[in-house]
């Protein structure tokens, strides 16, 4: 006999008080699908093993913690005192992470320096410390964050793309230099990538500036082929060089790129057929060109290396950012830093030290590579190079095809983000026998990167982000958790993880202040708690000791340690059930095609009404893992929706229509209003048509 849902949840209470998980349902928070099935159909296996687990759990649910190396500020007896104390206290497993002092406390002394020899030898032994007590151990593969070092030269770095125009009259032969761009043009409002104050207004020869294309067009005389004063105020946002704050709202950053700018036509385009590519004609700025009769304006698109660098991190491993879009910077992260960590583990590789982490991504918002062209290609199907100006205002085409352009553009970034950074360091981690944690879709700067937040989580084994006390809640909820738990389930992973608790309220938390959020989390997803956080002791150095400047202090020092340990059980029993079977979802809401893409937190739409719960997906998973049985929306592991709506929008790529029409023919429940258009560029004006 099927029961509904909702009458479920106000008649099982008798059944569930028994497993004490009374507070995980109320407000109509889902139970993890199996233990749903199992409570109502009594299969007794599944029961005993949740219950056991519950009692007991095991150590994949209970607690971690960042676990904070600073300035090498550690020696054997602090690393087995504490590692010893976590295991007591009922924890699993901690995250290393190494850096200088505390940011925003007090200068602290100067311990071992990192990948010292001294250093190596604590490393090794607070692995084999950690296996002696069975606890699992993460690294974060770099000093500070979020990663970089000094083995990433300016080729390696995040980039920025950079024009500077000129006109000539023809008919004439042009033969010279080629304005250069300045150091900073388009970039007036920068305002905290991590030590931009050291490298924004530097000259562009020390910026490692290169070109990637020239192209030129004709213009008649009096006319201009500039967007007017409205559109160049939106086109920051579309052209992906808008620094917006990290508080900016998922919404209001995903509107700002997709104004409508089809009903508005500019008065001049350029045809698309005028455009002339010089490229190949320029050689280290240096233009050789028949000009032909007319007046012309010649373009010239590069980039500079952002500049940024790495937060907090030991002086001897300080150094530039990697460059998101690339794999070059990554790779070579790797082999400075991974190859290092992995062969100094031995045999512990994989099996105590289980897995490398990329901390949370905060650098900025680079927007170009090297290869823009070559990426833009693979992945839109077509050469950017002609459209190129209209990064800086000019119209190419017509209005439409210019919006259709920047949103391709747009899209490239997330693609490279996800791909050459997040996929490929997954990639990195398994060939060498561990698994992969990114912190990689915000809250922090996920506002002024152009990012995929889903398809960047559901690179990893362990989607992460995080959630603070008291601050940078929305409606009440956390920022990024409903996304990060929405990842982890249409990529089919089991782990859906949070830094858990930052703040600057210094020793003012415990227990009682931090069920709350732990409860908060815990109903919009999260089921695996990173503590945020644990600074390594040292005994001699007394108490408090020396601590980070953000986190709640969670250590052998804090007055309330010995009392941890109910704390930490109820995580951890929390965890199991949440780890346990699938998640209940009854709609499955998609994103859009765009990016940026951000899944805003977690909310009931009004139409809907109480008692309802969702997931979010991007296109990616709609096109590749989703499919229709007995009239519900499948994934290949298990999740299942009712019905797929779809965003406020008439626009809607080909591919995502076809699957669309598919689905409904299968049987799926669709909601949303028709599409009319494709967004993109690719076999425009076909497209539409299709559509």
């Amino acid at each position: 006999m099927q029961m509904d849902r909702r009458k479920f949840l106000k008649t099982g209470s008798a059944t569930l008080a028994n497993f004490a998980i009374i507070p995980l349902i109320k407000g109509g928070s889902p139970l993890p699908a199996s233990f749903h099935r199992n409570v109502l159909y009594g299969n007794s296996e599944t029961l005993s093993a949740l219950y056991h687990g519950f009692i007991s759990p095991p150590d994949e649910a209970r607690s971690s913690c960042y676990w904070w190396w600073f300035n090498g500020l550690i020696n054997k007896k602090g690393i087995t005192r504490d590692l010893e104390e976590f295991r007591a206290k009922g924890m699993g497993s901690v995250f290393l992470v190494n850096s200088a002092g505390g940011l925003g406390g007090v200068q602290m002394p100067q311990g071992v320096r990192f990948l010292s020899p001294e250093w190596r030898e604590l490393y090794r032994y607070a692995l084999q410390e950690a296996s002696r007590l069975n606890l699992k151990v993460g690294v974060n593969l770099c000093s500070g964050w979020c990663m970089g070092g000094p083995w990433i030269k300016p080729e390696n770095a995040g980039r920025w793309y950079l024009q500077s125009s000129l006109e000539v009259k023809g008919p004439m032969t042009f033969s010279g230099e080629l304005p250069l761009p300045g150091n900073r043009v388009g970039y007036d409002h920068v305002f905290n990538p991590p030590g931009f104050k050291d490298y924004i207004d530097l000259p562009l020869e020390e910026l490692d500036y290169r070109d990637t294309s020239i192209v030129a067009f004709p213009v008649e005389p009096g006319e201009s082929p500039m967007m007017g004063e409205e559109l160049l105020a939106q086109l920051p946002a579309k052209a992906n060089r808008k620094d917006a704050s990290n508080f900016i709202k998922a919404k209001e950053l995903m509107e700002s790129t997709l104004v409508d700018w089809n009903a508005k036509e500019a008065a001049n385009p350029v045809p698309l057929s005028k455009v002339i590519d010089l490229t190949g004609r320029v050689s280290g700025g240096h233009l050789e060109w028949d000009v032909p009769a007319g007046n012309w304006i010649i373009v010239r698109t590069g980039h500079r290396m952002t500049g940024s660098r790495l937060m907090i991190a030991n002086p001897e491993a300080d150094g530039l950012s990697v460059g998101w879009l690339e794999s070059s910077g990554l790779e070579l992260q790797f082999d400075h830093l991974g190859k290092v960590l992995i062969e100094e583990a031995g045999h512990l590789a994989g099996k105590t030290m289980t897995y490398f982490a990329d901390d949370s991504f905060e650098d900025g918002f680079p927007n170009w590579t090297d290869h823009i062209v070559h990426f833009f290609q693979k992945y839109r199907g077509y050469d950017p190079t002609p459209y190129l100006p209209v990064l800086s205002g000019y119209v190419i085409g017509s209005l439409d095809i210019s919006d259709r352009f920047l949103h391709d553009y747009r899209k490239t970034v997330a693609d490279c983000m996800a791909d050459n950074h997040y996929k490929r360091f997954a990639e990195l981690c398994h060939e060498n026998g561990l698994q992969v944690q990114n912190e990689s879709a915000g809250p922090s700067r996920s506002g002024t990167m152009c990012m995929d937040g889903l398809k960047n989580l559901g690179r990893s084994d362990y989607p992460t982000g995080e959630f603070w006390l008291g601050i940078r809640h929305e409606g009440g909820q956390n920022k990024v958790t409903k996304m990060v738990a929405s990842a982890t389930h249409i990529y089919g992973k089991k782990y859906a993880s949070a830094e858990a608790f930052t703040t600057y309220r210094h020793w003012l938390d415990s227990p009682e202040t931090l069920k709350p959020a732990t409860d908060r989390a815990f109903c919009e997803g999260i089921n695996r708690m990173l503590i945020h956080t644990s600074t390594a002791t040292r005994p001699e150095d007394g108490k408090p000791g020396y601590e980070y400047g953000a986190g709640t202090h969670f250590n052998p020092n804090v007055t309330w340690w010995d009392f941890s340990s109910g704390f930490l059980s109820y995580i951890g029993r929390c965890q199991h059930l949440l780890q346990s079977g699938m998640f209940v979802a009854d709609l499955l809401y998609y994103n859009g095609d765009w990016a940026p893409n951000i899944v805003e937190p977690k909310h009931v739409d009004p139409s809907l009404g109480e008692g309802y719960d969702y997931d979010v997906c991007n296109e990616e998973v709609l096109l590749t893992r989703l499919s229709v049985k007995n009239k519900k929306l499948m994934l290949p592991d298990g999740m299942s929706y009712h019905v797929l709506v779809l965003p406020d929008t008439d626009r809607m790529p080909v591919a995502v229509a076809r699957k669309i029409r598919e689905l409904v023919e299968r049987g799926a429940t669709v909601v949303g209003p028709p599409p009319s258009r494709d967004p993109g560029l690719m076999n425009f004006p076909h497209s539409d048509r299709e559509v």
